[in-house]
């Protein structure tokens, strides 16, 4: 019986299992790996039967895992992690000839950075495949953490014992608005002087939300007109299209500023924290060669980025 179970758990059954869970319906999951619902479909029935459990719940349309699933999951990415761990070992033995790097990013690295990074690494090492995955500063931690991904880009991490900082810088926030915007001459501004224009706010999980919290609580009244958003790209635009300001670090408008189509005002407000960029990886897993070169190559990059900006 334990032998069956082992070869169900080994199958490819737990790679199915996995992005079901991922995705919540198997014909996303099916799609994004590429087979047949039919397939997937008799892969998760198979599991289902073999341990007498359901795995999933079937709700409408979709699919919502049961509290035995949970448990299997917490498993089933634990094992494809020391797989694809075994599988980065066998191929430094071979060279950095091939190898894969998984990614997680948050969206202002992604626009201003990962692009150039990742074209200048490929050309050293064309045989290496990257894999990158654009979202949030927390949900990039938890990536690191559940050692999903390789090497993080994010703000503001939290401090754990699985996360390790292979570099981190300060950047100062501050108010961005269009070149005909009436603060765009000044060089400095105070939080206040925002205030007489309509505010473009970060929102959601963005490590900005909280970084303008400090300056937003000691306000008597919310400001008259605003929208949030949880895309600095969005309020990018909102931005340069009227009289919006909003908040942002000089990182991902470099383009914009030197085009002038966006003016970057410093903050005098001494209360308003820097946004902390970091470079995670997981504390418990050794890197394998190919995302470790790939973190030597992005600590180079960033701080050439840094330092001209």
């Amino acid at each position: 019986m334990k032998v069956e179970r082992a070869h169900t758990l080994y199958s490819p059954a737990l790679r199915y299992f996995v992005a079901v869970a991922e995705h919540g319906s198997i014909r996303e999951a099916a799609r994004q790996l590429n087979i047949a619902s039919s397939a997937v479909n008799r892969q998760i029935l198979g599991l289902e039967e073999e341990f007498g459990i359901q795995v999933f719940e079937r709700v409408g349309r979709g699919l919502r895992i049961s509290q035995a699933g949970e448990l299997l999951l917490k498993h089933a990415k634990h094992v494809l992690a020391d797989f694809e761990a075994v599988t980065e070992q066998i191929d430094d033995l071979r060279g950095l000839r091939q190898g894969v790097v998984r990614i997680a990013s948050v969206e202002s690295v992604a626009d201003a950075v990962l692009p150039g990074l990742s074209q200048s690494f490929l050309e050293l090492y064309p045989g290496v495949t990257l894999e990158v995955t654009i979202t949030s500063s927390e949900k990039v931690s938890r990536m690191i953490s559940s050692a999903e991904a390789h090497i993080g880009f994010t703000f503001n991490p939290p401090d754990h014992e699985t996360l390790r900082e292979i570099v981190k810088w300060e950047l100062k926030v501050g108010a961005v608005v269009a070149p005909n915007h009436p603060l765009a001459k000044r060089k400095s501004c105070s939080f206040s002087d925002c205030l007489k224009y309509p505010l473009a706010l970060p929102a959601g999980n963005l490590s900005l939300a909280k970084i303008i919290a400090v300056p937003l609580e000691r306000l008597k009244s919310k400001p008259k007109s605003f929208i949030k958003a949880n895309s600095l790209r969005f309020m990018r635009n909102i931005a340069r299209n009227g009289e919006h300001v909003t908040f942002q670090t000089i990182l991902g408008i470099e383009a914009e500023r030197k085009s002038g189509l966006l003016a970057h005002i410093e903050l005098t407000d001494t209360d308003i924290p820097p946004d902390r960029l970091v470079v995670l990886t997981n504390a418990t897993r050794q890197l394998s060669l190919a995302p470790s070169i790939f973190a030597e190559h992005a600590e180079t990059a960033l701080k050439e980025y840094v330092s001209n900006n």
